[in-house]
């Protein structure tokens, strides 16, 4: 249940994350959008959303959130209430909750899925430019100048 939308938090918080360091660094092949404003902003909006979604979606969906059932104690799926929101997403991996190695799993694909998504998206947008002299055949003899000049 959390795995989906774990990766989908740290997928775009991972994004706005890169969007942020790449705006900073300059490194405008990893940009999804052409200018350094807009990439800044984008990189904020991503990272806020990711957060809110992952932490808001309670209170849209039933999960193992509702009230704890009186006869044995364990967590009823209901949908959360702004009362139990701050709970929500606190719950024991034994009572349906990520346990430490299926986060960290989570973690490292959705960072390295923002990272690739960023470079194939500024790829997209700015593909790489010849190199200067790519594509000719002719080689100058050891030790001769461009030009014939030696």
């Amino acid at each position: 249940m959390f795995s989906w939308q774990y990766l989908l938090m740290v997928f775009l918080a991972c994004l706005g994350i890169v969007q942020l360091s790449a705006a900073r660094s300059g490194r405008r092949h990893l940009w999804l959008l052409p200018q350094r404003r807009p990439v800044y902003a984008l990189g904020l909006v991503l990272l806020a959303v990711g957060l809110a979604f992952f932490h808001l979606i309670p209170l849209a969906t039933t999960g193992p959130w509702g009230p704890t059932d009186p006869v044995d104690g364990s967590a009823t799926w209901a949908r959360a209430s702004l009362e139990s929101l701050p709970g929500a997403r606190n719950i024991n991996d034994t009572d349906g909750g990520l346990s430490g190695h299926w986060q960290a799993l989570w973690f490292g694909l959705g960072w390295i899925g923002a990272v690739f998504f960023a470079r194939a998206v500024g790829r997209i947008h700015r593909p790489p430019k010849e190199e200067a002299g790519a594509g000719r055949d002719e080689r100058l003899p050891v030790g001769s100048a461009p030009g014939g000049r030696r």
